[in-house]
This record gives C-alpha cells, sequence and structure tokens, in this order.
C-alpha cells in the first residue's frame, strides 16, 4: 500500500507550471533579456564588452517587476525581499559599469545594507 500512495502522489512535470504560471512567464523574460542584448550586439548597438552589464540591468529589472506582480497576485504570492535586493544589486553593479561609475558600487552595497536591516527591524517590529 505504501508504494502505491507515494505514487498516486506524484505529480507530472507540467503541474509544476500549470500551479504558478509566472514561474513560466518570468523564465522567458529572462529568454527575451538575453536574445535583445546579444541583438543589440550583433548589430553594434552595445559593446561586446558590454553586454553582460546590460544583461544584469534587464535581470535585475525583471526580479524586481515580478517581486512586484507576486505581491499585487495573492493566489502567486511568495516571499519577496530577496528578488528585490538581488534585483538591486544586479541593477547597480550593471548600470555601474554602463556609465562608468564603477567606483560607486559600494553606495548600492550601503543600500542593499540597509534594506536589510530595515526588514528586520520591520519583522521585529511586527512579527509574522
Amino acid at each position: 500500500m505504501g508504494w502505491e500512495e507515494e505514487r498516486e502522489e506524484e505529480r507530472p512535470v507540467g503541474e509544476k507550471w500549470a500551479r504558478d504560471p509566472l514561474g513560466a512567464i518570468f523564465f522567458g523574460l529572462i529568454l527575451l533579456v538575453v536574445a535583445v542584448v546579444l541583438l543589440l550586439g550583433t548589430q553594434g548597438y552595445v559593446e561586446w564588452g558590454d553586454i553582460w552589464a546590460y544583461f544584469l540591468v534587464g535581470l535585475g529589472l525583471i526580479f524586481w517587476v515580478e517581486a512586484l506582480v507576486r505581491f499585487a497576485l495573492p493566489a502567486y504570492r511568495r516571499p519577496i525581499f530577496g528578488r528585490l535586493i538581488l534585483g538591486l544589486i544586479l541593477v547597480a553593479v550593471g548600470a555601474a559599469n554602463i556609465y562608468g561609475l564603477a567606483d560607486w558600487w559600494p553606495v548600492a552595497l550601503i543600500v542593499v545594507a540597509l534594506a536589510v536591516v530595515l526588514y528586520g527591524i520591520v519583522r521585529l517590529i511586527r512579527p509574522g
């Protein structure tokens, strides 16, 4: 009986996407950012040495959009703080390299650290 019960609990791989279609949408957006950045590189709009910086900015923006969409849709809500912080780091690093502000990366680190501290304080005041 135990083996049969385990088989009934197994779910098809496609069910994961049916339960959370946002995951598929944002994975598609990430692929789209890769394709657009590569296209801009091949057309000469972006230098090949800067492609990774544009990709980081695009990926960071997608993380922000995903966090906001998940916050707005209770059915697909997940913890979003990590995505927001990771998005901030990616956008800051990418933008710093695009605009030649590589010496400003400590400012981004300070902003992230303050956001983490603020998040901890909010969780301390309002648990759960």
